[in-house]
């Protein structure tokens, strides 16, 4: 995914600044939201060509966890979703989303993200 654009999904700046300086120094363009409301925002406005969540996205327990993936369906959004975090490999279970979906644990091994990236 050359100069690709990804939508940065977290609850908090950490979180969110933790995962775009995996990118940074990429040839992507990056796109931060620090909550579900401005990230569909964003994929209302942008073509994007990615989505990375943080897994403290999907672990809180709300109702706005799970209205994220219904507005993604409803709107036709299957872009490919990139999970970061701890445990991971177990939020998967917690999606409803017909797109194709990555889970990469912390720590993150960088090198197979972005040969992700370059399948894409």
């Amino acid at each position: 995914m050359d100069r690709g654009r990804i939508l940065i999904l977290g609850n908090s700046k950490e979180s969110s600044f933790e995962l775009r300086n995996l990118f940074d120094n990429h040839r992507f363009e990056l796109e931060i939201a620090l909550n579900k409301e401005i990230g569909k925002t964003v994929l209302s406005s942008r073509m994007m060509n990615l989505i990375v969540m943080h897994t403290e996205t999907i672990n809180e327990e709300s109702e706005e966890s799970t209205e994220f993936f219904s507005y993604l369906t409803g709107r036709g959004i299957s872009l490919p979703l990139m999970v970061l975090g701890e445990d991971a490999d177990s939020c998967s279970e917690k999606i409803d989303y017909e797109g194709t979906v990555a889970c990469f644990e912390k720590p993150y091994p960088v090198a197979d993200v972005l040969d992700y990236l370059a399948d894409l």
